[in-house]
Order: C-alpha cells, then sequence, then structure tokens
C-alpha cells in the first residue's frame, strides 16, 4: 500500500474513530511498517500483524513493542503462532481458510481448537464467524472474534453498490482459494467473467512450475498487490471470505457496524447459556432415544474403513451409532457385509451408507439387498428427498447430507427431515463450505424455513466436519443450542476419530500402519482432480506424485475433463492401499489362478497409499478406546460448557451529563405528518398557521376581534394536525377500544413507532433490558375530539 494513502487513512481513523483503535500492516512489508509506526497517533494503541511465514514475525513484533503498541500476530498456521509467542506478541488470531485474503489450509474450528491447545497465549478467531459460531469460538475457549467480510453491507460499509450486490447474493460458494500450489493461499471472490480472477488462477498455475520458492512468492504477491480491489468488482478482485454469505442477513437485521456486533456478542452468551441448560451431547438425548443409542454420536461411512461388521459392531458396543460404507460395492459384496454384521449386531441399531450419485445399475443391485435386510438407518451422501423417501417406505430412517443452504431450503419444503452437515475439515472428498460456514448458514436457514405447523422433534440434525473431542464437541452444542430449543433433534457425526481408536485396528478396518501414520499426522493436503473434486488426506509420496502429475497436466493443452479423468485414474486403489495394505493382482481376470488381492508390504503401503483423514488428525496423537472417544465428546463437553463462566455484563461508570445522541425521531406537527416534512417546511418556509378548520369547530360564533368582550377569543389561528391514519389492529388493540382511549396515546404510539424506524430499529432488534422510555404528554386532546 501507498504508505501516504495508509498514514492519510490511519489519520482519518485517529480523528474520527472512537474507544479502542488499531491497525493491520504486513510483516512482509518492513518499509511500509517502519513509516507507520514513525508516525502513528498515540490514540491508535493496537498493531496487528498478518505474517505469511514464521521468519517473518520476529522482526515485525519487536518493531512494534519498540513503538510501544500493543502487538497481536495474525497466524494462518501452528508455526506462526508458535513465532508469535516467543517473539512476545501480546495474543494470536487465527485466521481460518474460510476468511478473505491470505490464508492457510485448516479453517477457523480446527486453527483456533490446535491454538489454544498448544500456546499460552490468548487466541482470537478470524474466519466463518456468525451469530451463531461465535458461541462455539467462545464455547471453545476464544478470547475474541473478529468480523470484516461479514460487515460488509452494513450502514458503514464503503462499499459500492456493485460489490454490494455481489455480496447481497451470495450462498457461501462464490469464493475460491488461489495459489494453493504455492503454499501461499489468498481468498477471493470468484464468478465467471471477472478477467482479475481469471488472470490470477492463471499466472498462480504459471508460477507454480518455477523452481526458486522465493521468487514465487514474489511474483504471487505482486500479481495479488496488482489484481485485487474494492472499487469495481467486475474487473478487480474482491479478497472477501466464504463468510460474507453472512452480510445481507446481518445488516437487513442489525443494520450498523454496533448493531452487528452488539447482537454477536449476546447471542454468544446466549446459545451458551442455552447449551450450558440443555446438553445436548449427553447419554439419553432427544437424539440418542430417537437412535435407540446410549449417546447422539454416530460413527459415519468411511469408505474401505467402515466395511467391517466388527467395526460396526465395536462402534454399536460403546453406545454410537454405526454405518457401513458401501460405496461401489457389488450385490455380492453387499449381501456379505449385510449378513455379518445383521447376525453380529443382533437388535442394536446400525445404518448403511450409499452413495446417491452412483451409476443406476449398481444403486439398485445395493438397494435390493438394503431392502431385504432393512437395516434400521441410511444415509445418502449426493442424494435427494425423493431416494430418501423411497427407504422410509420401507422403515429405513434415512439422512441425507445437505452442502449447501439452497438445498436445505429445498429439502424442507420436500418432507426431508433428517440432515448431515457435514463441512470442509472432514476426510475424503470434501464440499466447498468450512463447518463454521456451513454451520451457521444451515442453522438460520433450518430457523428461518421450517414449515410453522411441521413437527420440529421430526427434524434429525448431525453436525460433521472437525468434531473429534470435548471441546469440538462442546463448540458443536453451543452452534445448536437454538435447534434444541425449538425442539429438534441434535448429534455429531464423527469419522477420522475413529481411526485413533483401539478397536479400528484390532477389527481390521484399517491397518496399524494405517493408524501409525494417523498419529503421526501433522497436517493434510487436498488433492483436487478438478473443480469440485477435492480429497483430504495425510501428505504421503503419493500425495506429491499427485499434485507433480497435476502442475505436469496443467501446462498442457489436455482439457479440464481431461485432466479430471487422469487424476482420477491415479486415485483408483489407493485408499485400499493405505487402509486394507491390499492392492489388486496385476493378473486378476485374466489368470484364473490369479488372487483378486495381494499384500503390499508397509514401505509400499506408505508410498503407495491415499490416507483419506481429516484436518482433525493434526489434533490428536494417541490411541484410546471408542467408549473413552464417546465418553470425551458426550460427558466432556458438558462438563466443558458447565466450566465456562458467563459475564453478567461489564460494569459501566456512570456517564458525565449530557453525553446524548439522538439517533432517531418522530413527530406528527401542523403541516406535516412525519419528521422528513416538518424539515422540509422549515427549508422550504411553509407556514402552518391556519384558520381554525370548520371540520373542527365553527370559529365564527365566539371570534371577536375585541380582546376584552367576555366569553369569546380574539383569535381565529392556530396549527392543527391533519387527519391521522390509525390501525389499531397493527398494536394489538380491539377496534371497539378507541373509542375509550386518549388519543394523545394513540398518537404517542405512532410518534414512538416512527421514532424507532428513524434510529434502525423497525426490524431490528435491540437491547430492551437496557432501554428506558420516558413519556410527557400534556394540555389533553380537546382540539382533537371537538
Amino acid at each position: 500500500m501507498d504508505p501516504i494513502l495508509a498514514i492519510a487513512a490511519i489519520d482519518r481513523l485517529a480523528t474520527f474513530g472512537r474507544g479502542r483503535l488499531g491497525v493491520l500492516l504486513d510483516a512482509d512489508d518492513s518499509e511500509l511498517r517502519s513509516t507507520v509506526l514513525a508516525t502513528l497517533p498515540e490514540s491508535i494503541e493496537f498493531v496487528c500483524i498478518a505474517a505469511r511465514s514464521p521468519e517473518a514475525v520476529a522482526p515485525a513484533v519487536a518493531d512494534v513493542l519498540a513503538a510501544r503498541r500493543r502487538a497481536f500476530v495474525v497466524a494462518t498456521s501452528e508455526e506462526i503462532g508458535r513465532a508469535a509467542e516467543v517473539a512476545g506478541a501480546e495474543a494470536v488470531i487465527a485466521k481460518g481458510h474460510e476468511a478473505g485474503g491470505w490464508i492457510g489450509e485448516e479453517s477457523s474450528f480446527v486453527l483456533l481448537q490446535r491454538l489454544i491447545g498448544r500456546l499460552r497465549l490468548p487466541v482470537w478467531a478470524w474466519g466463518g464467524v456468525g451469530l451463531h459460531t461465535a458461541a462455539a469460538c467462545f464455547a471453545g475457549g476464544a478470547a475474541g472474534v473478529v468480523l470484516d467480510s461479514q460487515l460488509a453491507l452494513t450502514r458503514e460499509s464503503p462499499l459500492g453498490k456493485a460489490a454490494r450486490q455481489r455480496i447481497r447474493s451470495m450462498d457461501g460458494s462464490e469464493t475460491a482459494s488461489l495459489g494453493g500450489d504455492l503454499g501461499a493461499q489468498f481468498r477471493v471472490y470468484v464468478r465467471p467473467g471477472i478477467a482479475a480472477v481469471d488472470d490470477l488462477r492463471a499466472a498462480a498455475t504459471a508460477i507454480a512450475v518455477a523452481e526458486d520458492r522465493t521468487q514465487k512468492l514474489e511474483r504471487w504477491r505482486s500479481e495479488l498487490l496488482r489484481a485485487v480491489g474494492w472499487s469495481d468488482p467486475d474487473r478487480q478482485a474482491l479478497a472477501i471470505g466464504q463468510d460474507a454469505v453472512f452480510a445481507a442477513h446481518l445488516a437487513d437485521r442489525f443494520v450498523t457496524v454496533g448493531g452487528v456486533v452488539g447482537a454477536i456478542q449476546a447471542g454468544a452468551i446466549d446459545h451458551v447459556r442455552a447449551a450450558q441448560l440443555e446438553s445436548p451431547l449427553v447419554e439419553g438425548s432427544s437424539l440418542s432415544i430417537s437412535h435407540g443409542t446410549r449417546y447422539p454420536i454416530v460413527q459415519g461411512p468411511m469408505t474401505r474403513v467402515s466395511d467391517r461388521a466388527e467395526f460396526a459392531a465395536a462402534v454399536a458396543s460403546a453406545g454410537a451409532l454405526p454405518f457401513l460404507a458401501l460405496a461401489l460395492m457389488r450385490a455380492d459384496e453387499v449381501e456379505t457385509l449385510l449378513d455379518e454384521t445383521a447376525r453380529l449386531l443382533a437388535d442394536r441399531p446400525w445404518g448403511v451408507g450409499v452413495l446417491g450419485f452412483v451409476p443406476a445399475a449398481l444403486r439398485a443391485e445395493q438397494l435390493e439387498v438394503i431392502r431385504r435386510y432393512r437395516p434400521p438407518f441410511a444415509l445418502i451422501a449426493g442424494g435427494r428427498p425423493d431416494q430418501a423417501r423411497s427407504l422410509e417406505a420401507d422403515g429405513i430412517a434415512t439422512y441425507l447430507h445437505v452442502p449447501s443452504p439452497g438445498l436445505l431450503t429445498l429439502y424442507l419444503a420436500d418432507g426431508a427431515r433428517r440432515f448431515v452437515f457435514e463441512g470442509r475439515e472432514c476426510g475424503g472428498h470434501v464440499g466447498p463450505r468450512t463447518s463454521f460456514v456451513l454451520w451457521d448458514t444451515m442453522v438460520r436457514g433450518l430457523l428461518a424455513d421450517f414449515p410453522a405447523k411441521a413437527d420440529p422433534t421430526e427434524v434429525h440434525v448431525l453436525f460433521a466436519g472437525g468434531i473429534h473431542d470435548a471441546q469440538s464437541a462442546a463448540m458443536v452444542a453451543a452452534i445448536a443450542a437454538p435447534l434444541v430449543a425449538r425442539g429438534m433433534r441434535v448429534g455429531v457425526l464423527l469419522g477420522t476419530a475413529y481411526l485413533f481408536t483401539e478397536e479400528a485396528v484390532a477389527s481390521t478396518a484399517i491397518t496399524p500402519g494405517f493408524q501409525s501414520a494417523a498419529v503421526s499426522c501433522v497436517d493434510t493436503v487436498l488433492l483436487e482432480s478438478g473443480p469440485g473434486h477435492a480429497t483430504r488426506c495425510l501428505p504421503t509420496p503419493f500425495a506429491d506424485d499427485f499434485i507433480g502429475e497435476r502442475l505436469a497436466l496443467l501446462q498442457t493443452t489436455a482439457s479440464s475433463e481431461e485432466i479430471r479423468n487422469r487424476l482420477e485414474e491415479l486415485n483408483i486403489g489407493r485408499l485400499r492401499i493405505a487402509s486394507k495394505g491390499v492392492d489388486r493382482h496385476p493378473d486378476y481376470g485374466r489368470d484364473p489362478a490369479a488372487p483378486k488381492l495381494i499384500e503390499v508390504d508397509a514401505d509400499e503401503q506408505r508410498a503407495r497409499g491415499m490416507y483419506m483423514i481429516g484436518q482433525v488428525a493434526a489434533l490428536r496423537n494417541e490411541v484410546i478406546s471408542m467408549a473413552t472417544l464417546h465418553a470425551n465428546v458426550s460427558f466432556g463437553s458438558a462438563e466443558a460448557l458447565r466450566q465456562l463462566a458467563l459475564p453478567d455484563g461489564p460494569a459501566e461508570a456512570a456517564q458525565p451529563p449530557a453525553q446524548i445522541a439522538i439517533v432517531g425521531m418522530g413527530s406528527i406537527l401542523p403541516g406535516a405528518s412525519d419528521s422528513a416534512t416538518f424539515w422540509a417546511n422549515i427549508v422550504d418556509k411553509v407556514d402552518a398557521v391556519t384558520e381554525i378548520p370548520a371540520s373542527r369547530w365553527d370559529w365564527r360564533q365566539y371570534y371577536d376581534p375585541d380582546r376584552s368582550a367576555p366569553d369569546k377569543i380574539y383569535s381565529k389561528w392556530g396549527g392543527f394536525i391533519d387527519d391521522v391514519p390509525f390501525d389499531p389492529v397493527e398494536f394489538g388493540m380491539p377496534p371497539r377500544s378507541l373509542q375509550s382511549i386518549e388519543p394523545f396515546q394513540l398518537l404517542g404510539l405512532l410518534v414512538v413507532k416512527a421514532a424507532l424506524a428513524d434510529a434502525g430499529y423497525a426490524t431490528r432488534p435491540f437491547n430492551r433490558e437496557r432501554t428506558s422510555v420516558v413519556l410527557g404528554a400534556g394540555g389533553g386532546g380537546a382540539d382533537l375530539t371537538a
């Protein structure tokens, strides 16, 4: 940024800003940092340092401390957070994958858990913070939250009309992270036809194949500085996050920045208080009763993992609901698995996970077997309500994966009532939205779109993606509190956490090698074969080969479809190698004596396998029993919520006299039925004094210009209001009651309503507990009733 423009902006902030103020500086721009810190007004208390590498943190923090300012560091990874702690920063801001601008791979939900658990500094959350997820941050131990894209449509926002229109129409899927192959991701608004975004995509690919990493990052930064802007969304790249999807609702409901901040702060406390009272994830909750399980916990279907009856039995014995993953199994394989599971689990509940998008012939094969065995539950990934109804007609309660708020609205209208909301943090194939963004929009959608006359207890919601222990489950419980209050049933779906259980290996769901790789995990990677086709797994030699092949293909003339098909071919059989330690025999199908599968050794398994796993793998480092896992999620989350101390409200010092702001006015005056007309009359010099209207009374009977004349009036002039329409039903008043009510009281209602609307509170909630009313009335209503 131009130093002159930066200093001018800071001066405006210092001049007009109130309260505690701060600035955000780029750790890599030492020249700008030196200039700003040398001229920083005394009223600027905080300096936040945005660092893209651990090495950049120490010198930037040292400069801030030397300038006698409080240093916060924006961390997109644990390494940056640790560097901030060592450098002497006061706090760390965990900026998640869903935020706008420079980001890392981990979402706010996961990064917040990681940093809170491993740093001694206070940690704030940036990315995905909304009315419901702010409560999760509070429940998870965050010191505070950061809002940016969420405020884009507030009254104070400087954005122009075009940018506002783009943001208002968002559903959360309109942004993309660019530069992933460079290890320097940057999130922007995307849609077809934005040249700046297309240029950035092309530049990222071209830069990725260069040799020198330092030069790569410098070139990438230069490209972004050239492309990113806010004035013209058709020609510039808007650096907004997925959480901009919250902006329209927040602005419509709370109007101003202050209104949004107050609502999020109050909502976080209310959500946590409700979760403390309800404890929705404890043993015997409404969802666990519906499932017939001890806990409201579901083991999610995991391809090539949850395909063992013994694994399902272990999950059920530990009190959760197991799901088999049928994936692409043929009918004979499904038959064998379901038969074993039905015999082993007997009367305990279990379910099958199927893919709604598999070829019709394969789906028909699988469904035929499923209908014969009739497991109590099913879960369809990529399914539709009609597919769920078909299974439910056979007595199989069926969940649907719902990846977007638009689909949720359609599914609710179509009668669906069992949903899985799985965020991008999960292992395997991932969707576009992170858990925070998805969950917040889905909770809002359920509260807003659920049919008024329908039974809320029919709604079953499973939250998934990043849940694995007491802390993460407590965060989910806080988010879900409004649903529980409405009578809906909520629970959690776990996947990756089961890979860290003793039973996963004992049941041969995975090999010891897979579990060892999971325990040693420090990060995950996404393997993207094409737009909308990405798989989360461990960083292994195969992952490196995949990324290298992808970059090579991007430099060819191959079409997107050809590239995707080639990369998908690379994936075939890789998960089976990782999870089961076996591979397809190369001669199977040609040589009658060749077995279908052969074992691979540990080295080959590690080199060639694709270890599908979620981001929470990096947060776990020990193997436990399923019973311990379930107890941590259930009882542990309830205890974590109970330990939270809720504020009683800040103790405010008495304000000095006369610090009053008039933020809204309402009036009914002669010649002006509202305040706007009154001000216009003043400007236009309108004289509102008239003769006494005949509709009031006949002044000629009482008028005498002689002031000393007895029983007469010597003026026939005055200010009189026009007829005022009044709808008693709007105020909950019986129409016949009007004849018994003083007209001034009715006018008072209208004036108060107008004043509230003028202040922005017509449809926007406000803190009624801290609102006082002083009402004065005098003179009576003689001229109104004569």
